[in-house]
Protein backbone atom coordinates (compact mmCIF):
# COMPACT_ATOMS: atom_id res chain seq x y z
CA UNK A 1 0.00 0.00 0.00
CA UNK A 2 2.81 2.44 0.83
CA UNK A 3 4.37 1.76 -2.55
CA UNK A 4 1.15 2.76 -4.29
CA UNK A 5 1.02 6.02 -2.33
CA UNK A 6 4.51 6.94 -3.51
CA UNK A 7 3.41 6.72 -7.14
CA UNK A 8 2.94 10.24 -8.54
CA UNK A 9 -0.36 9.14 -10.11
CA UNK A 10 -1.79 7.93 -6.79
CA UNK A 11 -4.94 9.72 -5.69
CA UNK A 12 -6.21 9.18 -2.18
CA UNK A 13 -9.86 8.14 -2.07
CA UNK A 14 -12.18 10.97 -1.22
CA UNK A 15 -13.84 10.85 2.16
CA UNK A 16 -17.56 10.16 1.91
CA UNK A 17 -19.69 13.26 2.13
CA UNK A 18 -21.24 13.75 5.53
CA UNK A 19 -24.84 14.93 5.28
CA UNK A 20 -25.43 18.26 6.96
CA UNK A 21 -28.14 18.73 9.54
CA UNK A 22 -30.91 20.91 8.10
CA UNK A 23 -31.16 24.06 10.24
CA UNK A 24 -34.93 23.54 10.49
CA UNK A 25 -34.33 20.29 12.44
CA UNK A 26 -31.46 21.46 14.67
CA UNK A 27 -33.81 22.05 17.61
CA UNK A 28 -34.96 18.40 17.51
CA UNK A 29 -31.34 17.21 17.44
CA UNK A 30 -30.66 19.43 20.46
CA UNK A 31 -33.64 17.92 22.29
CA UNK A 32 -32.44 14.40 21.44
CA UNK A 33 -28.92 15.06 22.74
CA UNK A 34 -30.39 16.37 26.00
CA UNK A 35 -32.66 13.33 26.30
CA UNK A 36 -29.76 11.03 25.46
CA UNK A 37 -27.84 12.32 28.48
CA UNK A 38 -30.68 11.12 30.72
CA UNK A 39 -30.79 7.63 29.19
CA UNK A 40 -30.86 4.69 31.60
CA UNK A 41 -28.05 2.20 31.11
CA UNK A 42 -27.80 -1.16 32.79
CA UNK A 43 -25.96 -4.07 31.25
CA UNK A 44 -26.59 -2.45 27.88
CA UNK A 45 -27.78 0.86 26.50
CA UNK A 46 -31.57 0.99 26.74
CA UNK A 47 -34.10 2.79 24.60
CA UNK A 48 -35.48 6.04 25.89
CA UNK A 49 -38.66 5.26 27.78
CA UNK A 50 -41.92 7.13 27.43
CA UNK A 51 -41.60 8.11 31.10
CA UNK A 52 -38.14 9.64 30.50
CA UNK A 53 -39.40 11.53 27.46
CA UNK A 54 -42.51 12.81 29.26
CA UNK A 55 -40.44 13.85 32.30
CA UNK A 56 -38.00 15.73 30.05
CA UNK A 57 -40.88 17.51 28.30
CA UNK A 58 -42.44 18.49 31.63
CA UNK A 59 -39.13 19.73 33.00
CA UNK A 60 -38.43 21.87 29.94
CA UNK A 61 -42.02 23.00 29.27
CA UNK A 62 -42.00 21.38 25.82
CA UNK A 63 -44.69 19.26 24.18
CA UNK A 64 -43.60 17.29 21.12
CA UNK A 65 -45.97 17.30 18.18
CA UNK A 66 -46.40 13.96 16.35
CA UNK A 67 -43.69 14.78 13.79
CA UNK A 68 -41.15 15.71 16.48
CA UNK A 69 -42.05 12.62 18.48
CA UNK A 70 -41.47 10.44 15.42
CA UNK A 71 -38.09 12.03 14.73
CA UNK A 72 -37.00 11.52 18.35
CA UNK A 73 -38.09 7.87 18.18
CA UNK A 74 -36.20 7.34 14.92
CA UNK A 75 -33.06 9.02 16.27
CA UNK A 76 -33.25 6.77 19.32
CA UNK A 77 -33.58 3.68 17.13
CA UNK A 78 -30.58 4.73 15.04
CA UNK A 79 -28.56 5.51 18.18
CA UNK A 80 -29.26 2.07 19.62
CA UNK A 81 -28.45 0.39 16.29
CA UNK A 82 -25.04 2.07 16.16
CA UNK A 83 -24.34 1.40 19.84
CA UNK A 84 -25.10 -2.29 19.42
CA UNK A 85 -23.02 -2.46 16.25
CA UNK A 86 -20.08 -0.90 18.10
CA UNK A 87 -20.28 -3.43 20.96
CA UNK A 88 -20.02 -6.48 18.67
Amino acid sequence: MDTARKNPLYRAPEAPAVPQLPPELAYIWNWFTQLNQKRQCGMAVNALTSAEILAWQARHGVRFDPFEEGVIDRLDTLFLHHQNKKEK
